[in-house]
């Protein structure tokens, strides 16, 4: 076991000299697995992550993730993610050198006709993605993502 160690900072100097705002947090998970990318990623959808139930070549275990960042290293591009599960997808942009952080592989994604009894207010109403994919906005760019797991 290996303890994974994610330290989040925000520091913003207001100008006026006497004003800054900040904060700093700190946070463990214990991992067995972290996995590091860095790849190229072109205008249409590509692969960058995928989940199943059990660990292999490129799929991570499902409820097994603690914690998954996809990093933009574009200077201009943005980035389009698609995160999908069977029967549901969101799409999130992740502009010019900005994050995508997830703490886990759930989600859940409410369509125009879903009825109030598909609407979860629990965390029984979250299931695993499936896949997150991405395009970009410009050209090929690259990406970086890094994934801790517990198994």
């Amino acid at each position: 076991m290996a303890t994974l160690t994610i330290t989040l900072t925000e520091a913003v100097s207001l100008g006026d000299g006497s004003t800054d705002r900040g904060t700093t947090n700190v946070h463990t998970e214990t991992v067995n697995e972290v996995d590091h990318r860095i790849m190229d990623v072109g205008t249409g959808y590509v692969d960058i992550i995928k989940f199943g139930a059990a660990a292999s070549a490129g799929t991570f275990k499902d409820n097994s993730v603690q914690y998954l960042r996809i990093t933009n290293l574009d200077a201009s591009a943005n980035i389009t993610l698609r995160v999908s599960q069977a029967d549901a997808e969101y799409f999130v942009t992740i502009e010019a050198e900005d994050h995508f952080i997830l703490g886990n592989n759930l989600m859940n994604a409410i369509e125009d006709g879903d009825s109030a009894s598909t609407i979860g207010t629990t965390d029984s109403a979250l299931s695993n993605i499936d896949k997150i994919a991405g395009k970009s906005s410009s050209g090929t760019i690259q990406i970086e993502y890094f994934i801790a797991c517990q198994d």
